[in-house]
């Protein structure tokens, strides 16, 4: 099962730098634009999708899907934002009304600065993010009525590989952090809920795992 529970930075933008790009020189006392510069292979978007989780984790039932939106700053460095969504339902697994029915939602978003050891924006990078999430759980059957909500948020650091060619883009990147967690519950059965609130809380250390296929314009 999925371990990780996702999360939350506000990132600021850099801002755009403009530049004359005439020079004047008093000798000729004339104007003239300089030779022209060729653009620069560094697309300043890459978006990418999570295959592993997209297509393993939904056709084992857990619907989810990760997208991470990467903006350049400089030559060397980059900001990211990964929205996330995870959904199992018992529905998927055919259980019968008379039996037990859950539902559980997870709602994530991580932000992170990236820098790259080369300028472009591919190569060996590391990252340091933070992550938020919430995530929620129903559960039902003749004994039992109980909801669950959990919050997490932690730091991580990552250290990743990034492959260009032309516009499609590829990743992998493998880092630890520390989740901090809350979490609270409510049911006809008290003692059951308060055992799901603790089974969502999981203070501690942990590991990220990313591999994403992408395009950069």
């Amino acid at each position: 099962m999925i371990r990780k529970l996702l999360l939350i930075t506000a990132i600021s933008l850099g801002m755009a730098f403009a530049q004359n790009p005439y020079e004047s020189t008093e000798a000729s006392q004339s104007t003239s634009a300089p030779a022209p510069v060729a653009p620069a292979d560094d697309p300043a978007w890459n978006i990418s999708i999570h295959p592993v989780s997209l297509v393993v984790m939904t056709a084992l039932g857990l619907k989810t899907l990760f997208v991470t939106v990467e903006r350049s700053v400089t030559p060397h460095t980059s900001v990211i934002i990964r929205p996330e969504v995870m959904y199992v339902s018992s529905d998927y697994y055919d259980i019968d009304e008379d039996d037990a029915s859950f539902d559980m939602l997870a709602l994530g978003i991580i932000g992170g600065f990236r820098y790259y050891v080369n300028p472009g924006h591919k190569g060996l990078y590391v990252e340091a993010e933070l992550q938020y999430a919430h995530v929620g759980l129903d559960y039902d059957d003749d004994d039992v009525e109980a909801s669950a909500s959990a919050n997490a948020f932690g730091p991580y650091v990552l250290v990743g590989w990034k492959f260009r060619t032309g516009r499609a883009t590829f990743s992998i990147d493998l880092g630890v952090g520390y989740n901090i967690m809350s979490a609270s519950a409510e049911g006809k059965n008290k003692d059951n809920a308060e055992e799901d609130a603790e089974n969502l809380v999981s203070n501690g250390f942990g590991t990220d795992i990313n591999l994403t296929f992408g395009l950069a314009f």
